[in-house]
């Protein structure tokens, strides 16, 4: 009993938000339509063929109930999509062919149901691919001329009727183009969303870490300094001459070292807010690394999206940490950003000893900015050279 409840309530919820039920709506205001205009209403429009007209809309119906039918039992089974969307051509297909069949039967150019088609394609082309979206345009189109098409026999202004479809065939375009780029807008938006998103738990994961390793291994060792240090100047007023004081000297030193070396990891590795500017981090950068860091262009940075902003910082903080770290002899780092058009262009330069990339291959941090440069559509590039400093250059696109 348990399971069919929450099975009765998972198909409650999924006819509550299915989104065929404006399709539903549009059936039964037709039917209203139908019979008011059979009831003489409006006797200046054409008369409907009453009778073929609501087996049209049987048809219709019928093709409703079954899509309703298999996207409930898709839902409910967890069926793989696929499946369905191979029904999903018949489905769409007799849309269409009601659509005709009821213009057919309702008077042709002169009948008000034609702005169905305006719903069934904005419906579909949400959830099609831009090929299926494209057959599906075509399809409506296709649909309305058929259906609205004036036989020879009814002496016709061809003229009249041209212009009255061109109009029409071009909102249904138009529609169709406006619903695609708010769909793409949309799935560009959550893309965008997910990535800020993992690079906000990255960032996170890499604070606590660092915090943690600060607070716990940095205290620690800190605390160890202090007593060897302690002990050292306890046995040197006892005893001067002991030997145990220049060991006990040395090992407080080498703690000292392994101290320090903590504090750089965790303030290399101490993520960059994406509120800060890129010159501010440099400069702060600098101040600890002790390389002077020269940043030229970071205003081009204001007004571009976040995940531009972030990949930005991030490339530049993880060269410019290999360049305080790594660069040996190097008197100077430059970090200049251009944008030329749709094109946003980073170069970072230092002047240290240089290396063979041929040789070093790609560790964690170049394939990481390398991922981040190709997540955008960009590309990383690494020039460097023995004696010849290192330069790295990140292009990005701005869509």
């Amino acid at each position: 009993m348990p399971a069919l409840s929450r099975r009765a309530r998972r198909l409650s919820r999924h006819v509550r938000q299915n989104p065929n039920g404006i399709y539903w709506a549009c059936v039964v205001g037709i039917v209203i339509w139908a019979f008011v205009r059979a009831a003489g209403v409006d006797t200046q429009a054409p008369p409907i063929q009453l009778k073929p007209f609501m087996a049209v809309l049987v048809l219709a119906a019928a093709n409703l109930g079954v899509r309703n039918w298999a996207s409930a039992r898709r839902d409910l089974a967890g069926i793989a999509s696929r499946a369905y969307y191979g029904l999903g051509w018949l489905f769409v297909s007799l849309d269409l062919i009601s659509i005709a069949l009821g213009l057919r039967f309702s008077g042709g150019l002169d009948s008000a149901i034609w702005v169905v088609a305006f719903v069934v394609l904005a419906g579909e082309t949400l959830l099609e691919n831009r090929v299926e979206a494209s057959i599906t345009r075509s399809g409506a189109c296709l649909a309305l001329f058929l259906g609205t098409f004036p036989s020879p026999s009814t002496h016709p202004d061809w003229g009249a009727y041209a212009l009255e479809m061109v109009v029409r065939m071009g909102l249904l375009l138009a529609v169709s183009s406006v619903v695609r780029r708010l769909r793409e807008r949309s799935e560009q938006v959550s893309i965008e969303l997910a990535n800020l998103k993992s690079e906000l738990g990255l960032a996170e994961q890499r604070s606590s870490l660092s915090r943690e390793v600060h607070d716990g291994v940095g205290n620690s060792l800190a605390a160890a300094v202090l007593r060897l240090e302690l002990a050292a100047r306890v046995r040197e007023k006892a005893d001067p001459r002991d030997p145990s004081i220049v060991v006990l000297k040395e090992e407080a030193q080498q703690l000292r070292d392994s101290m320090q070396q903590v504090r750089d990891w965790t303030f290399f590795n101490r993520p960059w807010s994406i509120e800060v500017s890129l010159a501010g981090e440099a400069e702060r950068l600098s101040r600890r690394t002790g390389l002077p860091i020269e940043t030229r262009g970071a205003e081009l940075l204001s007004g571009l999206p976040e995940p531009v902003r972030l990949t930005v910082l991030r490339v530049a903080q993880e060269g410019l940490t290999n360049a305080a770290k790594h660069a040996a002899g190097a008197t100077q780092a430059m970090v200049t950003l251009t944008r030329d058009g749709k094109v946003l262009t980073m170069t970072l330069h230092d002047n240290g000893a240089g290396f063979d990339v041929s040789e070093v291959g790609s560790g964690i941090g170049l394939s990481s900015m390398r991922e981040r440069a190709e997540g955008l559509g960009g590309e990383l590039l690494i020039e460097s050279a023995p004696t010849r400093g290192t330069t790295i250059t990140l292009r990005l696109p701005l869509r």
